[in-house]
C-alpha cells in the first residue's frame, strides 16, 4: 500500500485478471473532463507499458482512427485470439516479423 495506494494487494500465489489499469483510466478521463476535452492518444500508459523497456505493449483507444492503436490493426500481421469463434478480446497482438533470407544474416 506504501508504493501503490491504488492497487489491492493479492496474497501470495494470487493470479487475477487484467483490469487494463483503470485506476489510471478513471484519473485521465476525470482529468480530460475538467478541461473539456476528449482524451488524447498516449495520455493514459499502463503500468506494464511504462515498464516495458521495448515499448512491445501498446495501449488506446481502438475507435479512434488517428490514435497510434488503430493504426496497428490495419496492419498485415495483427491478429485477435480465437477470431474465428466471434470473440471480440480487448487484446490483441502483432505477429512476430522474421527475416526468411538465410543470406541476411550472414552479413
Amino acid at each position: 500500500m506504501l508504493r501503490n495506494p491504488n492497487v489491492t494487494v493479492r496474497g501470495r500465489g494470487v493470479m487475477e485478471k487484467c483490469t487494463y489499469c483503470v485506476q489510471r483510466i478513471n484519473a485521465a478521463r476525470k482529468n480530460a473532463k475538467k478541461e473539456g476535452r476528449p482524451i488524447r492518444d498516449g495520455e493514459v500508459v499502463t503500468a506494464c507499458q511504462g515498464a516495458c523497456p521495448a515499448q512491445a505493449i501498446t495501449f488506446g483507444n481502438m475507435n479512434d482512427l488517428e490514435s497510434r492503436v488503430a493504426d496497428l490493426r490495419i496492419e498485415l500481421h495483427h491478429y485477435t485470439l480465437l477470431e474465428d469463434l466471434n470473440t471480440t478480446p480487448r487484446t490483441t497482438y502483432l505477429k512476430r516479423l522474421r527475416n526468411p533470407n538465410s543470406e541476411m544474416e550472414k552479413v
